[in-house]
């Protein structure tokens, strides 16, 4: 499992770190979309093992056409439409308008409310919040998003990283123990030290591509963004629970499904988008 775990993370990170050091925004989008689809299906399924009705296909449908119709409102050089615009509203209303048309033909009642909860709650847990993935690579054109991206991406998993190194080293009180016995308090003061530590080291070994977030920003949104990647993972430990499922899935051998590698980061990520605009980083 070890050797699964070591060659998997290497042939993932490297793959982001050519995508990012080349600043082919188009290669991250499409990483992007396929995880994203990925994990969006994981959860269906997890949903399904646990005995409950979802509209897999509809759900899936739905959120291909978001990180589209995203890709082509603020991605594409076909041109550029206001960044608040994806058509999301539209594509929400497919989830609701499509589940509730399938019930009606199928002429069934019993599950008919849980499946339509749950397929659009699949929509919004994973490719509504990992949407914003794409909107912080658009959101400075030229490429100049994908370091924001990376900046972000790396403060979520060095938080992860610090937590499991000071758990496993000094952990003895339980932050959770009914929603994830491991992890404990010790843990989560490492992650938000490694985050903090990563955050001003990056801003400062990278001053042309992060420049923006220079000074109090690299130590606020080391703070925050630490923060909320922890409710994420524990969120996902939450979903995890209730579907009485141990990983999402096998997405990569040796690490887990595709919900398991963005569940920190569907929290972190809309978050860093909102802080940017708010402060007008971008």
């Amino acid at each position: 499992m070890f050797g699964w775990r070591l060659l998997s993370s290497l042939v993932l990170w490297s793959l982001v770190i050519a995508l990012v050091a080349l600043r082919y925004t188009n290669g991250v989008f499409l990483l992007i979309a396929v995880v994203g689809v990925a994990a969006q299906r994981e959860f269906y399924l997890s949903q399904r093992a646990a005995g409950r009705t979802v509209f897999l296909k509809t759900g899936l449908l739905a959120g291909i056409l978001l990180y589209a119709a995203t890709f082509i409102a603020v991605g594409s050089p076909y041109g550029r439409f206001p960044i608040a615009f994806t058509g999301e509203a539209g594509l929400i209303l497919l989830v609701i308008l499509g589940a509730l048309t399938r019930r009606v033909f199928e002429g069934k009642i019993e599950g008919a409310t849980e499946a339509m909860a749950l397929t659009l709650f699949g929509f919004f847990y994973v490719p509504y919040l990992l949407n914003y993935a794409i909107k912080i690579l658009f959101c400075v054109p030229g490429g100049a998003g994908i370091p924001l991206l990376a900046f972000a991406v790396a403060i979520t998993k060095l938080t992860d990283i610090g937590a499991y190194i000071a758990g496993t080293l000094l952990g003895r009180h339980k932050l959770s123990p009914v929603i994830s016995p491991k992890k404990t308090w010790e843990g989560l003061v490492g992650g938000v030290l490694a985050a903090l530590g990563a955050s001003v080291g990056l801003v400062n070994l990278f001053p042309q591509a992060l420049g923006t977030l220079a000074g109090s920003h690299a130590w606020i949104l080391g703070l925050l963004l630490s923060g909320v990647s922890v409710i994420g993972d524990l969120g996902e430990s939450v979903v995890k629970r209730d579907a009485h499922v141990k990983d999402s899935g096998r997405f990569i051998p040796g690490i887990g499904g595709a919900l398991d590698l963005v569940d920190s980061l569907l929290f972190s990520l809309p978050v860093f988008y909102g802080y940017l605009v708010l402060t007008g980083r971008v």
